[in-house]
């Protein structure tokens, strides 16, 4: 697996254009019931321990890149890890990592549910960055029901506790703060009411929420049904089940585009960016950015059937495949493609190639592109948008 660029997959491929990784961690110690480094840890850990490689290769990869005058393309600290858990106090893998980034002036997105990046000298560290318009800070929330979140996420801090330390460091250091809903749980993420929890983010000052909805291994369902007292319909979270893997359900898209819905219309009329997480429901989207790298002062990343779907809707018409992707290499410009990637280290730029591929592929195939994306049919070698965006579509 490459140390800094995410595995490729039909839905990581063809929907994330953050694909550039800073796993601090070999596990994560937060201990949520829906836990996503349990499927993917790389090695299989039972303690938790530093992943010193992180270090050498983003400190290689942010020098070339700084020394060659390159566009960086944003890096995300972390995706199965939480950076700032407990063990980050004893082997401060991200506070070192942070510290490359802006030696070399390289953007980052920060996910993470904990506040340890608020004491010094991490607040030193990550303010410098924000002040110069490298860094955004996602804070990840399930709920602000202080009792499902416990349910949830027992070790990590209280929802509202996170949420108010972000917004102060945030507003201070003009870092743009990002909510993750996620997981997303149908009727009990947006507890006490979707009126009471928009106003919250926007009092807070948060820029853009993006929703990611529950999914676990298959076997888990019920436990998590009776855990949480929901009822919802689940489905599989890939088209077909892989030899090796457990097999993972995620609840119904068609439960969740109902409340995503109603969300979105209510951020988008207090100024909030919304955007989903690998759910393909493009028509919901008001945000530039799924993740929000529209914010940083620099950065190219890679396209995916977002710009695609962008496309469609401005044009109002099906386009032949090439076509497709040709218009869409005109129309953005902050987008990395494979010809332009022999600049970057191999490392990095081989596995990109290899999920530019995979995008193609799904594009080309019509059961792929269905599952991945049900705002985009193939018909008889041309692809259309099906249903037009509810509110506005930004482009960039």
């Amino acid at each position: 697996m490459p140390e800094l660029v995410i595995g490729v997959s039909n839905i990581i491929s063809s929907l994330c254009s953050s694909l550039i990784r800073l796993e601090p961690y070999t596990d994560c110690s937060n201990r949520c019931v829906y836990c996503y480094a349990r499927w993917y840890r790389f090695p299989a850990q039972t303690v938790v321990r530093d992943r010193l490689a992180a270090l050498k290769a983003f400190r290689a990869l942010a020098r070339h890149v700084y020394r060659k005058g390159l566009e960086p393309i944003p890096a995300r600290l972390a995706t199965l890890s939480d950076p700032f858990q407990r063990h980050e106090e004893l082997y401060t893998m991200s506070l070192r990592l942070l510290r490359i980034a802006n030696e070399f002036e390289y953007p980052v997105v920060i996910n993470t549910k904990m506040v340890l990046y608020a004491r010094e000298p991490w607040r030193k560290v990550l303010g410098s960055l924000g002040e110069k318009g490298l860094a955004i800070l996602q804070i990840s929330v399930s709920t602000l029901s202080e009792r499902h979140a416990k349910l949830l996420e027992p070790l990590a801090p209280s929802p509202l506790e996170r949420l108010r330390v972000a917004s102060e460091f945030c507003s201070e250091h003009g870092v743009p703060l990002v909510v993750r809903i996620s997981p997303y749980v149908p009727r009990i993420s947006l507890l006490p009411g979707l009126h009471e929890v928009v106003d919250l983010l926007r009092e807070l000052g948060v820029k853009q929420v993006i929703v990611e909805g529950l999914r676990i291994e298959t076997q888990r369902v019920d436990e998590l049904r009776k855990l949480l007292g929901i009822d919802s319909a689940w489905e599989p979270y890939s088209l077909r089940e892989v030899e090796g893997l457990k097999p993972v359900s995620r609840i119904s898209r068609a439960v969740l585009e109902r409340e995503y819905e109603v969300l979105a219309k209510e951020l988008w009329r207090r100024g909030i960016g919304f955007a989903t997480c690998k759910e393909g429901l493009f028509h919901l989207h008001t945000a530039e950015n799924c993740c929000g790298m529209h914010m940083l002062r620099k950065g190219v990343w890679r396209a995916t059937l977002w710009e695609f779907y962008q496309v469609l809707t401005c044009l109002g018409k099906g386009m032949a495949i090439d076509e497709l992707v040709e218009k869409t290499r005109e129309e953005f410009s902050r987008r990395l493609w494979s010809e332009e990637l022999d600049l970057y280290p191999r490392f990095v730029a081989k596995p990109l190639r290899y999920h530019e591929r995979r995008l193609l592929r799904v594009l080309r195939r019509g059961d792929l592109l269905k599952h991945v994306c049900p705002d985009l049919e193939l018909r008889n070698g041309t692809v259309f948008a099906l249903r037009k965006p509810l509110l506005t579509v930004c482009r960039g």
